[in-house]
C-alpha cells in the first residue's frame, strides 16, 4: 500500500507543474499505473493529491532544515540558513502552480475536511522555517513572504531573481530582530 501511495505522489509531482484545474487524479492514477479506485482512496481529488506531495516534500525540506540547525554555531549562519530553505520553498511553490494554487487559492468552508488539510500543510511549513527563523510565527511571516512573491512573480510584478533578492531581505529582517530580541 505505502508504495502505492508513494507512486501516486511521484507521478503527481510531473503534474504539479501544470494550472490546478489541469490535474485529474484519474490520469495521475493511469501514469502511475496504479487503479483510479486506488488512487481515490488515497486522495478524493486533486487537491488532496497535490495537499499531499507538498506535504511529503515540506517533511524532506524539514530533514535538510534540522541539518543546517545542526550546522549553524552563530546568528549570520542561521540568518543564511533560513534564507537558504525559504528560497527552497520559493522555488518548489514557484514550479508547481498547481499545489501553489491549492495553497493561496482554493477556497473551501471552514468545516470542511480539506481545510483541516490545509491547515496541516501551513502548519508544517511555519514549523520548518520557524526552526531556523526562531519561532513557528516568524516562519509563517516568512512563508506568507514566499506567497506573495510567488504571486509577484506569476503576475509578472517581479522577475524570479529580484523575488529571491527579496526573500533574502525578509529574511535578513526576521533574523536581525530575533537577534535584537535576544539581547
Amino acid at each position: 500500500m505505502a508504495a502505492r501511495y508513494e507512486q501516486l505522489l511521484d507521478t503527481a509531482a510531473q503534474f504539479a507543474t501544470r494550472e490546478y484545474p489541469d490535474v485529474d487524479v484519474t490520469e495521475v492514477a493511469h501514469e502511475a499505473g496504479v487503479s483510479s479506485s486506488t488512487a481515490y482512496r488515497y486522495f478524493p481529488s486533486s487537491a488532496h493529491l497535490l495537499l499531499g506531495l507538498h506535504r511529503r516534500q515540506l517533511l524532506e525540506l524539514r530533514n535538510r532544515v534540522e541539518d543546517r540547525v545542526a550546522a549553524s554555531r552563530t546568528d549570520a549562519q542561521r540568518a543564511s540558513a533560513l534564507a537558504g530553505a525559504a528560497v527552497e520553498l520559493f522555488a518548489m511553490r514557484l514550479a508547481q502552480p498547481a499545489v501553489n494554487s491549492c495553497l493561496d487559492e482554493l477556497v473551501v468552508p471552514a468545516d470542511h475536511e480539506l481545510s483541516a488539510l490545509i491547515g496541516e500543510v501551513d502548519e508544517l511549513s511555519w514549523s520548518v522555517l520557524g526552526r531556523l527563523a526562531g519561532d513557528a510565527e516568524r516562519g509563517r511571516s516568512i512563508v506568507l513572504v514566499v506567497s506573495g512573491l510567488v504571486s509577484a512573480v506569476r503576475t509578472g510584478r517581479l522577475m524570479p531573481y529580484e523575488a529571491e533578492q527579496q526573500l533574502k531581505a525578509a529574511c535578513e529582517i526576521v533574523a536581525r530582530r530575533r537577534v535584537a530580541r535576544a539581547r
